[in-house]
């Protein structure tokens, strides 16, 4: 899958407006995918817009400029719908199909909790804490001081107390999903080149997130981007997101964090995938695209 990273949510706690700046890098990344699509001859399109849009009070501009240059609406998403098609991206991969887990999605401008049983959906929450927003709120130097980052977590987890009160893990595996999660595996393994089949299924025990968190702590902007495994486009936000991965590890009392490769992009595919499937006597193959605005 193509992954075009355009920080849509960038400044968004500040004026609760999609900056044209972000606006921008974002049409453009659509015109480069439809264009991409088209040249494969996919014939069945999918977008969404998650948390940045929902959130700002200019999202009609960007629906409409978006609409203007792929040729279609763009379908936003509600945090519960957000959260369902993570879900059933997740889920859609046998590996997963069926058994009882807790999924961790942390996207850049909000978070997603899911807790299933079964392979079904039995609660969901999205909440405005992704990695871009808790990196303004809280990030302004880098290194960041061990003492910032242990707050960050603790206030992270006063965030999420309430809301997930009725939640549980119980014998569920807590299954990540998300740049912050596949990066954390990915240094990890000090993999140089991204490499998903390396990385889907593992796992990381608390003990090395608190472990790379401590390290990355203790490195300058320049520094993080040397580390095998941690893309450019990533370097500023690993913090806060591990900050997410603790502070929910901490809550639920989980000891070990699954990676799936697989989350909302998959969740979309899924559904335009059944949307699509000839009708008994065709024998029409179509291909659908998908992007994550």
């Amino acid at each position: 899958m193509c992954c075009i990273s355009t920080r849509l949510a960038e400044h968004l706690i500040d004026t609760c407006e999609l900056r044209p700046e972000a606006i921008a890098r974002t049409i453009e990344a659509l015109k480069e995918l439809r264009a991409q699509a088209t040249a494969m001859g996919v014939e069945i399109f999918r977008a969404v817009a998650t948390s940045a849009v929902r959130d700002s009070r200019n999202r009609r501009v960007f629906l409409k400029a978006a609409k203007e240059v792929l040729g279609f609406p763009v379908r936003l998403l509600s945090g519960a719908e957000e959260a369902d098609t993570i879900f059933a991206g997740v889920t859609a991969d046998p590996h997963w199909h069926g058994k009882d887990l807790f999924i961790l999605d942390i996207g850049g401008g909000s978070a997603e909790w899911v807790q299933g049983h079964h392979g079904k959906l039995e609660r969901r929450i999205s909440l405005p804490l992704g990695a871009v927003r808790l990196r303004e709120r809280f990030l302004h130097e880098y290194p960041v001081a061990h003492d910032t980052a242990a707050l960050l977590i603790e206030t992270v987890r006063g965030q999420i107390s309430h809301p997930l009160s009725h939640y549980s893990l119980g014998a569920r595996r807590l299954v990540g999903t998300g740049g912050t999660v596949t990066c954390l595996a990915a240094i990890e393994k000090e993999l140089a080149d991204f490499d998903p089949r390396k990385i889907d299924h593992t796992s990381l025990s608390i003990e090395q997130i608190r472990k790379l968190m401590h390290r990355f702590c203790g490195m300058t902007l320049e520094q993080l981007g040397k580390l095998p495994g941690l893309p450019p486009k990533r370097i500023d936000l690993i913090i806060p997101g591990t900050a997410v991965v603790l502070a929910t590890m901490e809550f639920l009392g989980a000891k070990r964090l699954y990676v799936s490769v697989r989350g909302l992009r998959y969740g979309v595919l899924t559904a335009a995938m059944r949307e699509s499937e000839p009708k008994a006597g065709s024998t029409a193959r179509r291909h659908p695209a998908k992007n994550r605005a």
